[in-house]
């Protein structure tokens, strides 16, 4: 799949998500997040048997830890966006204040851990970045 397709795809997706987290209303999440994941689980499934046989299928111990992680990360977002949501945060910026807060970690993140380089202009984006989460989280 090319960059340009998957990166339209995680908008798309993006935008379903957080429309579909916002219009829920009152209801119990844990139900909702039963049939997400259920979706998912399907559509994951479907798509590892029409793709044919992984080369990391055949090992299964090096993809368990991994995707256990990312299920209990996800699994850790949608619960908080839903919780974010039903206490009243606006859609307008609940996902841009997210998403700058992951964004500052990550970098901060790349740089101590993995030895990422931060340029200046880079370190000037994340310090507009962060005065941004400020400005859009005060409203």
């Amino acid at each position: 799949m090319s960059a340009l397709i998957a990166l339209v795809a995680v908008i798309v997706c993006g935008v379903v998500y957080h429309v579909a987290q916002k219009t829920v209303g009152g209801a119990q999440p844990w139900p909702i997040l039963s049939v997400a994941y259920g979706a998912a689980f399907a559509l994951a499934t479907a798509l590892a048997v029409v793709t044919g046989p992984a080369a990391s299928l055949a090992n299964p111990r090096g993809i368990a830890l991994p995707g256990v992680l990312i299920g209990l990360a996800a699994f850790g977002i949608e619960a908080g966006y839903f919780f974010v949501y039903r206490s009243g945060w606006p859609l307008s910026s609940t996902s841009v204040v997210v998403s700058l807060s992951i964004t500052l970690v990550l970098a901060l993140l790349g740089v101590l851990r993995f030895g990422e380089d931060l340029s200046a202009a880079r370190a000037m984006g994340l310090g507009l970045a962060a005065i941004g989460v400020v400005l859009i989280a005060r409203g």
